[in-house]
């Protein structure tokens, strides 16, 4: 299938210390939530993110090309930066990683999570202001709670990516794995339904769907 208006070019992901959220939030919130320790310094967290950037590396470029195959959309921006600060976890809007991944397999799972998650919600296709919610219950149910209802595409797009095109299916039992040691039950529940439905189903729904949007553009310009 031709993805109308598909760039030939994908973003870049460059790599920073966030050294202002750092002190501004980071501080903070070891105060709040550390033992005493004092956060390392900016030297220690530069060679984090180096570590990072050498980690995706190898497969990066790889990932976010059959991300735009496998979903047909294309991202909006053609730079993708993540920001690295201590305290912080993952999150995609802006992209947020933390500093304790303890291998380059849970970097690369966590990282790629949230590449999607960017993806699904940035495109060329939807604009930033589309209902996703609504969208996504209209396909896969009213009834998930809020945070499994949003991973239940995510969940599809990386067992499609880590089976069908990486062969890395360790990276897909990694992922389940750490959500079941953080207890994460509505993760979990997203990955339940992604089991029973089949990621081919979920991803060809939100494929016609994308498609639409696609000819409704054509049609309008």
């Amino acid at each position: 299938m031709v993805i109308l208006g598909m760039r030939t070019n994908l973003p870049e992901v460059r790599f920073e210390y966030a050294f202002l959220l750092s002190e501004y939030a980071s501080e903070g919130l070891n105060t709040l939530w550390g033992d005493g320790t004092p956060l390392r310094s900016f030297d220690e967290y530069t060679e984090i993110v180096k570590k990072y950037a050498e980690w995706w590396k190898d497969d990066g470029d790889k990932i976010i090309r059959e991300l735009c195959r496998i979903t047909e959309l294309e991202f909006y921006q053609n730079t993708i930066d993540v920001y690295v600060a201590p305290w912080f976890y993952a999150f995609s809007s802006p992209m947020v990683l933390g500093v304790t991944f303890s291998s380059k397999n849970q970097f690369i799972n966590t990282l790629t999570h949230e590449i999607i998650h960017r993806l699904l919600t940035d495109n060329t296709t939807y604009s930033r202001e589309y209902d996703f919610l609504q969208l996504w219950r209209s396909l896969f149910g009213d009834h998930h709670e809020w945070n499994t209802l949003v991973h239940i595409p995510v969940h599809a797009i990386m067992q499609k990516l880590y089976i069908d095109v990486l062969n890395r299916p360790d990276l897909l039992e990694l992922d389940k794995k750490d959500l079941n040691e953080r207890g994460d039950k509505e993760y979990l529940a997203a990955w339940e339904y992604v089991e029973q439905q089949g990621y081919e189903a979920i991803i060809r729904k939100l494929k016609q769907h994308s498609s639409q949007m696609n000819i409704k553009q054509v049609t309008h310009e």
